[in-house]
C-alpha cells in the first residue's frame, strides 16, 4: 500500500496525506510497479467525470473539460517531459546537443508546436467519444503507464544520472510482463477487441519509438519516458476509436 501511495503522490496532484516516514530513494524507484494502478485511478476519475458531465454539456465542451481535468489531476507531469523531448529531437542537432537542449528548462518553439498538436489531437478525440465508449478513458492512462516501461527495461539510460536512472536500474522483465497480462485482461474486459488492438499497437509504437531514439542518443532519459506516456495515450485513443465506432 505504501508503494502505491508513493506512486500516486508522484504521478498525480490529488490531495493525499503526507507520509509520516520519509520516502527513501529505494522505495521511490520500486513504486514504478504501481504506475498502471495509478493510471487506472486517473482513468476512473476521467470516466466518472465523463459520465456525469455528458448529461449537461455538448461534446466539444465535454472534451475541453476532460482534457482540463486530466491536466489538473496529473499536474502536466509527463507533458513537461514531452515538451523537453520535442525541443531536443526536433532541433535536428547532434546527439550531444539534443541532450543539452532537453536538459535546458527554457521552452522553445519546437516544444510549443508539439504541445499544441498533441493537445489539439487529444481534445478532438475526447470530444468525439460517446457515452457507450467512455470505457477507453479507463484504459488509456493505465496502458500508457505500463507500456512506457518497455523503454525503461529494454534500452540503456542516456545520462550518467537522473530521475529516471533509478527506475531504469530497478525495473525488470518478469514483474513487467506479469503486470502486462493484467493490463491486457482489463483492456479486453472493458473495451473488447478495441482494447486488444490498442494494447498491441501501443506496445509496437513504444518499442519502435524507443529503439529509434536510443539509436540516436545512445539511450533514453526521464523526459523521454514522459514523452512515451503522452504519445501512447494519444495512440491508444487513435487506434481504439475506429473500433469503438
Amino acid at each position: 500500500m505504501r508503494g502505491f501511495l508513493i506512486a500516486l503522490t508522484f504521478l498525480t496532484r490529488l490531495p493525499l496525506p503526507t507520509p509520516k516516514v520519509e520516502v527513501t530513494s529505494e522505495e521511490f524507484t520500486h513504486s514504478y510497479r504501481y504506475y498502471p494502478l495509478v493510471g487506472l485511478v486517473i482513468g476512473l476519475l476521467l470516466w466518472l467525470l465523463a459520465k456525469a458531465l455528458s448529461l449537461y454539456f455538448p461534446p466539444l465542451v465535454l472534451g475541453a473539460l476532460l482534457l482540463s481535468a486530466e491536466l489538473m489531476i496529473t499536474g502536466g507531469l509527463h507533458l513537461d517531459g514531452f515538451m523537453d523531448s520535442m525541443d531536443g529531437l526536433l532541433s535536428a542537432r547532434s546527439p550531444e546537443r539534443i541532450l543539452e537542449i532537453m536538459k535546458d528548462s527554457h521552452v522553445g518553439a519546437h516544444a510549443c508546436m508539439a504541445l499544441i498538436g498533441l493537445l489539439l489531437l487529444k481534445f478532438a478525440l475526447f470530444s468525439s467519444l460517446t457515452p457507450p465508449h467512455f470505457s477507453i478513458l479507463l484504459i488509456m492512462p493505465m496502458l500508457s503507464r505500463w507500456v512506457f516501461q518497455i523503454g525503461v527495461i529494454g534500452f540503456p539510460y542516456a545520462r550518467p544520472q537522473g530521475l529516471g536512472k533509478g527506475i531504469h536500474e530497478t525495473t525488470h522483465w518478469v514483474p513487467f510482463l506479469l503486470t502486462g497480462g493484467v493490463v491486457l485482461a482489463i483492456s479486453f474486459f472493458l473495451a473488447g477487441f478495441s482494447g486488444l488492438i490498442s494494447f498491441g499497437i501501443c506496445v509496437i509504437t513504444v518499442t519502435l519509438w524507443s529503439a529509434k531514439i536510443s539509436s540516436l542518443l545512445g539511450g533514453l532519459t526521464g523526459d523521454l519516458y514522459g514523452a512515451s506516456i503522452e504519445l501512447s495515450e494519444v495512440v491508444c485513443l487513435l487506434v481504439a476509436f475506429p473500433f469503438l465506432r
